[in-house]
């Protein structure tokens, strides 16, 4: 086993490195949160949250955006759990990258909508009021032109 102290590592980090690790050989793509803690035998999902945060900060993984998945192992990372970083790291990266802007472009997208949405909810209030604003302006003349006629 790896020397923690060289590395600052609890068992853990070491833990969660090691199981993101092997996930991701086996299913293409890294673990979600959910999966670490249930990895790691911990219910709170917040516990993984702090560690990988944590795990960030010391430069073992580079997490892109908030999307859950858009984490990557680094070099220091594949040397604390004892095996050689894959040549395609900068390939994972893109691909998580690719990921991030996939999910804040549909944020985004979503945002648009709703705006839209109640742009037109407004306009459509706005024509109404107007229409009952040309109503009342109408109705004001015709008594106006009313007076006038009788007197």
């Amino acid at each position: 086993m790896i020397d923690q102290h060289k590395h600052e590592l609890s068992e853990r980090q070491m833990a969660i490195l090691t199981f993101i690790h092997e996930y991701q050989i086996i299913h293409g793509f890294v673990p979600s949160i959910r999966e670490i803690a249930e990895a790691i035998d911990t219910t709170s999902t917040s516990a993984v949250t702090y560690q990988i945060k944590h795990l960030v900060r010391m430069g073992y993984i580079s997490k892109v955006g908030e999307v859950a998945r858009g984490m990557i192992l680094l070099a220091p990372a594949y040397e604390a759990i004892g095996t050689e970083a894959p040549e395609d790291t900068n390939l994972s990266m893109m691909r998580a990258e690719l990921l991030a802007l996939r999910v804040e472009n549909q944020r985004i997208r979503q945002l648009y909508e709703e705006r839209v949405k109640k742009l037109e909810r407004e306009r459509n209030q706005l024509s109404q009021t107007l229409s009952m604003l040309k109503y009342r302006a109408i109705k004001q003349l015709e008594g106006i032109f009313e007076e006038e006629r009788v007197s």
